[in-house]
Order: structure tokens, then C-alpha cells, then sequence
């Protein structure tokens, strides 16, 4: 045999192993080098192995249920009900639904007055009860005409029509619907004393109805028909009035403006439209 034909039985010997050293020899960064075409390095098909993730562990109870199935949108599990009033946005809780109304009858007042139904204003420890919602308007106080006065104006003589009127023994003249006691040689006109009965009324005087009982208003006074005329009477809660004298107070309580009149507050509101004024009911 000669000597280049055994040289090639001996490389065709050695030559596959050669190939798969060089195949598998490490690389720099410690892996295997990959040559394409080599079945003992890829599996079926030329894909790569899935890459191996850690098992997850979930907590008990934290799992979907049976079947791999989600609960019905808005659902929960048996044993996780929500605690009233805390239902879906279509619920609303107790707290947001609207309060019923009030039923509030002062003290001494009978079944012929009708009892309040709106929440009163509270300011500084006092309760202001009014049929009507607060609507502020200016004040303008009401002229009554020539010979009507405010309380304070002094006047030299009397008009020889004025009654005298004698309450608790004071002596008052009334006139026009003004009440006057002499003062430095004339007179003055002064607050009405509760209870003074008077024998008339100025004839523009007003009816004012409350509840079953009728009142009549002139000049910022409340009267009750009498067998013998007409009497005082302190302003009733619940009255509207379209005007007021001249000689109120204004009083700011919070976020609303009441007039004052002879001790009586009055509250702006609004009346069919136009602007009025209700008698306020004050309460501890």
C-alpha cells in the first residue's frame, strides 16, 4: 500500500471527531458554541427549548374558582358581601339620600297652625324657623303716608282726633296708626305696648292670614280684632308682610340678613315673585 493512500484512510478516521471538538469548543463567555445544521444541539424542528420560568405561588383563597371561570362582572365570592349602603353606583347610601321633612309645631301652637317643614337656620345657639327659603332683597323701607311717623319722631301737637290709650297705667295717644307719649311739650312716637286696644285702623291697613287665625298689619304692628277694637299683638311666626317701616335693624346671622322691628325679626323671602318678608320663629 503506498504511502498517500494510507495517509488518507488515517484523516478519514480522524476527521469527525476533529469536527465535533471544534463544534462544542467553549467560547469566551463559558457557553457552548452552537453550529448550525448540528441535530444534537437544537431540538426537532430548529425551536428553542421554552424558556424555564419559576413556579408562582399565589395565597389560599386567592385563586379563581373552579372551572377557570371569573366571577360575574360585579359579583363576589360567597362570604364577601359588602356591608350595607355600599352597593354599586346605582345605590346610593343613606347618607346621600334627600331627608324627609321636618314636622316641627312650636310650643302652644294648635292643630290650625301649620307645623314647619324645612330645616331652621342655626346661629349661636338659636333655631329660625320659616315656611319660606331665604331670598335676600335690599331694604327699602315703606312711607305710610303723611301722618304716619317712626318710632323716635316728635311731633308739637296731636290731630284732635287721637285716642287716648292706658295700658299697665302708662297714658298713650294714638293717631293714624302711630303711638305717641308726651315728651318736652309735644310728643313722641314711641313702640306699641303689647295689649293697647285701639277703637280703629287706618283704612289701608292689610289682612294677613296664618294658619286659621287673621291678623291685621299696619306699620309694622299686628293686631287681633276685639269686641271693643283692635289689640297688639306681637308679630305672629309665620306671617308675610310686603313692606316695613322705617326704623329697622338689619342683623346678619351667617350667611343670612334678618331685620329687626319692635323685638320681632323678619326673614326677606320671595312670594308668588315678589319680594316679602316673613316673621321669623326663633327657638333655643
Amino acid at each position: 500500500m503506498s504511502s498517500r493512500r494510507l495517509l488518507y484512510i488515517i484523516l478519514w478516521i480522524a476527521l469527525p471527531g476533529v469536527m465535533v471538538a471544534q463544534s462544542t469548543r467553549p467560547t469566551p463567555s463559558g457557553r457552548p458554541t452552537t453550529r448550525p445544521g448540528n441535530p444534537a444541539q437544537r431540538p426537532p424542528g430548529n425551536a428553542r427549548p421554552p424558556a424555564a420560568r419559576p413556579p408562582v405561588s399565589r395565597p389560599p383563597g386567592n385563586g379563581r374558582p373552579p372551572g377557570n371561570t371569573r366571577p360575574p362582572a360585579g359579583g363576589r365570592p360567597p362570604g364577601h358581601t359588602r356591608p350595607p349602603g355600599t352597593r354599586p353606583p346605582h345605590y346610593r347610601p343613606p347618607h346621600h339620600k334627600p331627608r324627609p321633612p321636618i314636622s316641627h309645631r312650636p310650643p302652644g301652637w294648635g292643630p290650625h297652625r301649620p307645623p314647619y317643614t324645612r330645616p331652621p337656620h342655626f346661629w349661636e345657639g338659636h333655631h329660625y324657623y320659616t315656611y319660606h327659603r331665604y331670598y335676600y332683597h335690599p331694604y327699602r323701607p315703606y312711607v305710610y303716608g303723611p301722618a304716619w311717623h317712626p318710632v323716635g319722631f316728635f311731633v308739637n301737637v296731636l290731630a284732635a282726633s287721637a285716642a287716648v290709650v292706658v295700658i299697665n297705667d302708662m297714658h298713650y295717644h294714638y293717631d293714624a296708626g302711630v303711638f305717641y307719649q308726651p315728651y318736652n311739650g309735644g310728643y313722641q312716637a314711641v313702640a306699641p305696648p303689647p295689649g293697647a286696644v285701639v277703637p280703629e285702623l287706618p283704612p289701608d291697613r292689610t289682612a294677613v292670614r296664618v294658619g286659621d287665625d287673621t291678623f291685621f298689619y299696619f306699620g309694622g304692628i299686628f293686631y287681633v280684632q276685639v269686641p271693643n277694637g283692635f289689640q297688639v299683638v306681637k308679630a305672629p311666626a309665620g306671617a308675610i308682610v310686603y313692606n316695613l317701616p322705617e326704623g329697622c335693624t338689619q342683623v346678619r346671622a351667617g350667611n343670612i340678613t334678618y331685620l329687626q322691628y319692635n323685638g320681632d325679626y323678619y326673614q326677606p323671602v320671595e312670594v308668588d315673585g315678589q319680594p316679602a318678608y316673613e316673621v321669623v320663629n326663633i327657638e333655643e
